[in-house]
């Protein structure tokens, strides 16, 4: 499990027990100073191997979680918060939604941007996508 708060850190905790009546508990396991500014989102990949934060300092970042190492800073446009974020199914790629109405694909290996999407006039604040093949 993982959660952010408004100091721009991010805590991962492991999850044991809840049993039957046994309550869970969550044991710390990591906590990252992931953000200079307030920190707004955090998922892990599909497959289980990432965790992406993001923030109201311009970035996106991606992190292992074997170490918790900083792999990609995805950085957006001066003064645009950074409010939400999905990995693809495969884990290869991220989608960001900004402030500045743009939501951006990323690849997660070079860090760069495969492709803008436009259209919106305010702040984009949460996305959601489900990636499939679609043939004819």
């Amino acid at each position: 499990m993982a959660a952010v708060n408004n100091k721009g850190h991010c805590y991962v905790w492991t999850l044991t027990g809840g049993v039957g009546e046994e309550p869970t508990k969550l044991n710390p396991r990591h906590k990252l100073t992931a953000h200079s500014r307030y920190a707004l989102r955090c998922k892990f990949s599909p497959d289980s191997t990432l965790l992406l934060t993001t923030s109201a300092d311009e970035t996106a970042k991606i992190w292992k979680t074997s170490d918790f190492s900083e792999t990609q800073v995805l950085q957006h446009e001066p003064k645009r918060w950074v409010w939400d974020a999905e990995f693809s199914a495969d884990s290869q790629y991220v989608f960001t939604a900004s402030s500045d109405g743009v939501a951006r694909l990323w690849n997660v290996t070079t860090g760069g941007i495969e492709r803008e999407y436009q259209g919106h006039q305010k702040a984009l604040t949460a996305l959601a996508f489900r990636d499939q093949v679609i043939s004819s």
